[in-house]
C-alpha cells in the first residue's frame, strides 16, 4: 500500500516539473512573433499612458481621474508647471527617498509622472523603481518641454498645485470631440 503512495508522489512530481519545464521552454524557446510583440506593445502602452489632451479636457470637465506628479526639481517646478501637478523632485533624491515619498500620496487616484520632455527617460525611471515596490504610477505622454509649448495657457507658478480658477481663463477642451466613438486624443 505504500508503495502505491511512493508511486503517486513520483508521478505529481514528475508531471509538475514536466509542466515548469514546458512553461520555460515555451515562454524562453520559443520567439514571439511580431504580431504578438505589437499586440503586448500597445496592450502596456495603453495601460501605463496618459494623453496631455485627455488630462486637460478632463480637467476642464471637472473628471480628472489621477494625481499629477512633477519630477524635476523644487526650483524648477516652483518656476512653472502643470496646472494641478504636485512636485516630488525626483533629480534630488535617492531611491529610498523617492518611493517613501510616493508611499504618502493619497491612494485614491492614479499617480500619473510627467519629467522634463517627452523622450526623458526621468518618468519611467521612476515608473519602473515605484513598481519594483509595489507603488504603481502611469506616465504623462507629454514632459515640460511639450507642455510649455502646447499648453502654456495652463501653467502655474509657485508652491502650490494650483486649480482651474487660478487661471484668467481657462480654454475649453483641447481634444476635438469624435462623435459617440471611445476614442481620445
Amino acid at each position: 500500500m505504500q508503495e502505491k503512495y511512493i508511486f503517486l508522489a513520483v508521478c505529481v512530481i514528475v508531471s509538475i516539473i514536466t509542466a515548469l519545464a514546458a512553461t520555460y521552454a515555451f515562454g524562453n524557446l520559443f520567439p514571439k512573433s511580431n504580431e504578438q510583440k505589437i499586440a503586448e506593445f500597445y496592450s502596456t502602452e495603453t495601460a501605463v499612458s496618459v494623453s496631455p489632451s485627455d488630462y486637460i479636457s478632463d480637467l476642464n470637465s471637472g473628471k480628472v481621474d489621477g494625481l499629477l506628479v512633477d519630477l524635476r526639481s523644487t526650483s524648477e517646478y516652483d518656476s512653472g508647471h502643470l496646472i494641478t501637478a504636485i512636485s516630488v523632485p525626483a533629480v534630488e533624491m535617492n531611491r529610498t527617498q523617492l518611493v517613501h515619498a510616493f508611499s504618502k500620496l493619497p491612494k485614491d487616484k492614479p499617480i500619473i509622472t510627467y519629467c522634463y520632455s517627452e523622450y526623458c527617460t526621468l518618468s519611467r525611471e521612476v515608473g519602473e523603481a515605484l513598481a519594483e515596490n509595489g507603488i504603481y504610477a502611469k506616465h504623462f505622454t507629454a514632459g515640460w518641454y511639450e507642455i510649455k509649448r502646447d499648453f502654456s495657457q495652463y501653467i502655474v507658478n509657485g508652491t502650490g498645485a494650483g486649480d482651474l480658477s487660478s487661471l484668467p481663463a481657462a480654454a475649453g477642451s483641447t481634444c476635438s470631440a469624435n462623435g459617440n466613438g471611445t476614442f481620445h486624443c
